[in-house]
C-alpha cells in the first residue's frame, strides 16, 4: 500500500462514528430527506375511497382547519352533526384533515390526538393506522409506532410503507435481524437506494461486513452522487482490511466533496 493510500485511508477513518451514532444519523437523515410531514400530508390527501362532499360538510372542513386551540372542536362537531347529521365517513375525513394541519406545523402531539379519532372511526382503514404510526415515530414513541404499523400489516400484510418504517424503528432499537428482514421485503418491490443503505447499516450492526458492503454498493450504484454511501464503503473495507478498495472509496468521497464546494 502506497503512502498516498495510507494518507487517504487515515483521513477517511478519522470520520468514522460509533455504530450508535451511525444508526441515529442514518435514521434522522432518511426521515429529514423523506420529510415525514410532507408524507403525512400527501398520503392523507390522496386516500382513495373517501368521497368528496359539498355543502355544509365542506364549510365545516374549512372551519376546522382554522382551529388552533383544539378545545372547541368536539363542541363544534356536535353542533354541525346535530344540524347536518354528518356520516362517520365525513367525520373521519374531518379528523384526518385536522391531523394533517397540525402535522404540517410540526405539532405532532396535536396531530396524534386527531389521528386517534380517525382510527377510532375507521379501524379497518390501514392508512389511518399508518399515518398514526408516522406521527408517533416523529415523537419518538417507538413502541406505539410499532404497534400502529403492526395493525396496518394485520389489515394489509404487503403495505410497503408500514414495513419500511417499522424496519427503521427496529434499526433504531438495534434489532438488526428484524430490520434486515423488513428491508429485504421492501427491496423486492422497491429500488430505492435509501433502503439498500439502511440494509447495509443493519448488516454492519451484526458484523456481517460482506453483506453490508454488497448492500452499500447497490445503494451507490443507484445514487452515485450520494457521499455517505462511499464513506460507509470506505469504513467497511478498512475493517475488512481491503485497504486499496477503501482508499478508492475515500478518494471518491473527497472528489464529490470538492465538486459540491465548487458548485458543480
Amino acid at each position: 500500500m502506497s503512502k498516498e493510500e495510507q494518507l487517504i485511508i487515515k483521513k477517511g477513518v478519522e470520520k468514522e462514528a460509533p455504530i450508535d451514532d451511525v444508526i441515529d444519523e442514518a435514521i434522522n437523515d432518511i426521515n429529514k430527506n423523506d420529510n415525514i410531514k410532507r408524507k403525512i400530508k400527501n398520503k392523507a390527501a390522496t386516500k382513495p375511497g373517501l368521497t368528496e362532499q359539498t355543502g355544509p360538510s365542506t364549510t365545516f372542513y374549512m372551519h376546522s382547519l382554522l382551529l388552533f386551540g383544539g378545545r372547541l372542536l368536539h363542541k363544534i362537531l356536535d353542533a354541525y352533526n346535530s344540524l347536518f347529521e354528518l356520516s362517520s365517513q365525513e367525520k373521519a375525513k374531518i379528523y384526518r384533515n385536522i391531523s394533517t394541519h397540525y402535522a404540517k406545523k410540526g405539532l405532532y402531539d396535536k396531530s396524534i390526538e386527531y389521528l386517534k379519532e380517525w382510527v377510532r372511526l375507521e379501524s379497518s382503514n390501514p392508512e389511518a393506522h399508518h399515518q398514526l404510526g408516522l406521527a408517533l415515530s416523529a415523537t419518538d414513541n417507538i413502541k406505539g409506532a410499532i404497534k400502529a404499523f403492526d395493525k396496518v400489516l394485520k389489515i394489509n400484510p404487503d403495505h410497503k410503507g408500514a414495513i419500511y418504517h417499522k424496519s427503521t424503528l427496529y434499526l433504531k432499537l438495534k434489532d438488526f435481524d428484524s430490520a434486515i428482514n423488513g428491508f429485504s421485503k421492501v427491496i423486492k418491490v422497491s429500488d430505492n437506494p435509501k433502503v439498500y443503505y439502511l440494509l447495509g447499516i443493519a448488516y454492519d450492526g451484526l458484523g456481517k461486513i460482506d453483506h453490508a458492503i454488497n448492500a452499500m454498493e447497490k445503494a451507490s450504484e443507484k445514487d452515485p452522487e450520494e457521499i455517505k454511501y462511499y464513506q460507509h464503503l470506505g469504513f467497511l473495507n478498512v475493517r475488512k482490511e481491503n485497504h486499496q478498495k477503501a482508499a478508492e472509496y475515500f478518494s471518491k468521497v473527497m472528489e464529490l466533496e470538492r465538486e459540491q464546494e465548487e458548485g458543480f
